[in-house]
């Protein structure tokens, strides 16, 4: 779906611990609220823009987001190799901060973001969870720099990503990658599991898709419409449930 004439968008930086936080706000019009928020993977190449495809289709149907970059990615301030997951929960915490309150937050993460939109939960309370192959980390990778040092991606039983599911009471949804190399199906699993006071949880899996869906998943014409779909059902479905 193209995006409206009436979105509007507006880049803006904001302040996390010592560093710059480059980020975008998406509404469907002007004043309308943000209420979703975004959260990038792990990498060099990882930024705030992969996920605009999904939140111009939100726009386009009423809801507000705001994307944006962890330090030592993309417009941000700082080195990625001195980042770690503990400072990405302080800074996902602290772009919080510039949502609506109007409405039911909803967390979107990708790869390590899903990590983070998990361990978050119980603070920051979302409506929703979507989840693109999350990543799951054990508890003592929380201070391990991203200079080579972090544990990979696995079904941890001690992940602050299950631990933060289990207190989540709203809807999940999850999109697996059939050919994901970097996140281990039985991750995915132990989301599930986790989310067992989770009101309604559901598996989407895109069989011929490999880790990093947002590349491949734009491009699916056939494909990408029915993902969007599922995505923006669910996140309404959420709010009017609040």
């Amino acid at each position: 779906m193209s995006a409206s004439p009436q979105m509007k968008t507006e880049d803006f930086v904001f302040s996390a611990g010592e560093h710059w936080l480059a980020a975008t706000r998406v509404q469907p019009d002007a004043g309308a609220a943000s209420s979703v928020l975004t959260l990038h993977g792990l990498g060099q190449t990882a930024n705030r823009h992969t996920i605009r495809y999904v939140l111009d289709h939100l726009a386009g149907h009423g809801l507000g987001s705001v994307c944006f970059e962890f330090s030592g990615n993309g417009d941000s301030s700082g080195a990625l190799e001195e980042a770690c997951l503990r400072r990405r929960y302080e800074e996902t915490l602290a772009a919080a901060e510039h949502l609506d309150k109007r409405e039911p937050l909803t967390l979107i993460g990708t790869s390590m973001g899903g990590h983070l939109a998990a361990w978050v939960a119980p603070v920051l309370k979302p409506a929703c969870l979507v989840l693109f192959c999350p990543a799951s980390y054990p508890a003592d990778a929380a201070e391990s720099r991203f200079d080579g040092g972090l544990a990979r991606p696995g079904p941890y039983p001690d992940s602050p990503a299950y631990a933060g599911l289990r207190e989540f009471s709203g809807d999940l949804l999850i999109i697996g990658a059939g050919k994901d190399a970097v996140v281990p199906a039985e991750t995915l699993d132990g989301y599930l599991a986790a989310a067992m006071n989770a009101r309604s949880k559901k598996m989407v899996w895109l069989d011929d898709c490999e880790h990093f869906i947002h590349r491949w998943l734009p491009h699916q014409d056939a494909l990408r419409p029915q993902v969007l779909t599922t995505i923006r059902d669910t996140i309404l479905r959420a709010r009017a449930r609040q």
